[in-house]
């Protein structure tokens, strides 16, 4: 299987570039994080960055976004061992749950200043939204759903994935005790019960 890294469409610079704002973000957070830390921890200059992204939210959206797509490779070739949709959906949560906070970029989901700024970008982006809806076509392949009701079930399970991945609920949950609490709350609203 090839990596990421084996089709990238970036350069080596763009690449150190896009791994030092992640490096950042994750050592100082968003707010704190500027372009010249960006530039001094990827060994560019400043106008060398610029010569690539517009901007620091460009270069970090980039990264995340670049980032998104590698894990949805990933995700596809999970899901895509279960025919049923149900097991799909289930599936598909339990693996981001699992493997968002250990991807290199994605892991940054769960610092606290960056939650509404990847929310939006998950949901509202129109390349972040399409990322979620392309998953969740794949999801629903084998299930009638329109599109209006496959976008309503893509921001539900978007946005409590993502509370599950912040938030700490007063019940610790394995894998198997998250896999029942999916199949009794998840299911029913993606209208799958």
């Amino acid at each position: 299987m090839q990596t990421s890294a084996d089709h990238s469409p970036f350069n080596e610079t763009q690449q150190r570039i896009l791994d030092a704002a992640i490096a950042c973000v994750k050592q100082w957070g968003i707010e704190k994080t500027s372009l010249n830390d960006i530039a001094k921890q990827a060994g560019v200059t400043r106008p060398t960055v610029y010569s690539y992204f517009p901007n620091r939210n460009d270069v970090i959206r980039t990264a995340l976004l670049r980032s998104g797509y590698d894990f949805g490779e990933r995700l596809v070739e999970h899901i895509n061992r279960f025919r049923d949709t149900r097991d799909r959906l289930l599936e598909s949560v339990l693996f981001a749950l699992e493997e968002l906070p250990k991807e290199p970029y994605l892991a940054v989901l769960t610092e606290a200043d960056i939650s509404s700024y990847i929310n939006q970008d998950a949901l509202t982006d129109p390349e972040g939204h399409e990322i979620c809806l392309a998953l969740f076509r794949e999801i629903f392949k084998n299930t009638p759903v329109g599109d209006e009701e496959l976008d309503e079930i893509t921001e539900l399970t978007v946005r409590l994935a993502l509370s599950l991945l912040m938030t700490a609920g007063s019940v610790k949950r394995d894998k198997e005790q998250m896999r029942l609490f999916l199949q009794r709350r998840l299911l029913p609203a993606a209208g799958l019960s």
